[in-house]
């Protein structure tokens, strides 16, 4: 790729870049928190307008990465275009992009009813104790509740167990009920509808999937599976990925006294059986990196809690020690990533 981004272009019409293919390019007044530059990509639509694409981050703000670093953020609605991959991977392609890695993926699998039992039935059962999820970790039970017909009840809408910094997090939540009052999406029932389901009640169960997520074992083979865009562009292997984390994630149990080992417990089905990976996290910290990367951390941050006050070359001191630690253990790359991530603390 070639030095700072710019989209591959044809001629130029003030603020928007019309590319040589269907794509069009504007440049937005601001950037973002990692990166100067903000791209908006658009494509036609078959009423003659233009629908949104993507979005392009480019020239980072932070030394530690590497300039030519540019993330690529698909719009929702993109991805329900029947040749979305294709369409992707020529827009990638025409602009000299190679993919490095997936910062985040969310898969998804929209349904009426679990195999067993109703959505609803699955969460009330576990707000009720009388089923346990598999696993340890922090969730949360989305409900609102109301008088209806004159008698107080509480209406459940979600059940995600891990938290937004996890590496993956799992998320059921009635769809339905968010198009109809948070924002509509037409794109999204008349997929529902050409499947088959019910569109008053579509319940969505979500995998969001972070970038040290995506990098895994499987336990049967050992093999190394890397979520990257030639897997997941397959059907067979995104259905495999996706059955992969719900399995891990969002297992249940039926409670009971005297539960002492819970893996041994049976499962309560509730997606159909498909053939999936036995994900196994890959370990390769040690206590000697674990402590490298508190030093880097620590130091970073504090070089950011005196920029504003008259230390400030004590400030670019301590950041410039974190960079050099952090290239000198090949941590470079892990700093890029959470930079980004660390809140920022009050300046002095």
């Amino acid at each position: 790729m070639r030095g700072v981004w710019e989209p591959s272009v044809e001629n130029t019409d003030g603020n928007n870049l019309f590319g040589r293919y269907p794509f069009r390019y504007s440049l937005a007044e601001y950037g973002t928190r990692q990166f100067a530059r903000l791209h908006f990509v658009a494509m036609p639509n078959p009423e003659g307008g233009y629908d949104d694409f993507a979005e392009v981050q480019s020239q980072p703000h932070s030394g530690i990465l590497n300039r030519q670093s540019v993330i690529v953020r698909f719009v929702n609605r993109a991805l329900y275009l029947p040749d979305f991959w294709e369409l992707a991977n020529r827009f990638l392609r025409e602009n000299d992009l190679e993919v490095k890695g997936i910062t985040r993926i969310d898969l998804c699998a929209d349904f009426n009813d679990f195999v067993t039992m109703s959505p609803l039935a699955l969460i009330e059962g576990f707000a009720a104790k009388k089923f346990r999820h598999v696993g340890r970790g922090v969730g949360a039970l989305y409900f609102d509740h109301g008088v209806t017909h004159g008698e107080y009840g509480v209406n459940y809408t979600g059940l995600s167990f891990g938290t937004h910094s996890s590496d993956a997090r799992v998320y059921l939540y009635n769809k339905s009920l968010e198009l109809l009052t948070v924002k509509d999406k037409p794109y999204i029932r008349d997929t529902w509808t050409a499947a088959g389901l019910d569109v008053r009640h579509v319940w969505r169960l979500e995998v969001s999937i972070k970038s040290k997520g995506c990098h895994f074992k499987c336990k049967q083979s050992g093999e190394k599976i890397d979520i990257m865009p030639d897997n997941v562009s397959e059907t067979d292997e995104l259905a495999k990925i996706y059955h992969t984390f719900a399995a891990k994630l969002f297992a249940f149990v039926k409670n009971r006294k005297g539960i002492t080992n819970i893996t041994r417990e049976p499962r309560i089905q509730l997606l159909p059986l498909v053939m999936h990976y036995q994900r196994a996290s890959i370990r390769n910290i040690s206590s000697g990196n674990k402590m490298q990367r508190m030093v880097i951390k620590s130091l970073y941050l504090l070089g950011d809690l005196y920029r504003g006050s008259a230390n400030v070359e004590y400030a670019d001191l301590a950041q410039s020690f974190a960079v050099g630690i952090a290239q000198s253990t090949d941590l470079d790359e892990w700093l890029g990533e959470k930079i980004g991530e660390w809140g920022r603390p009050t300046h002095l």
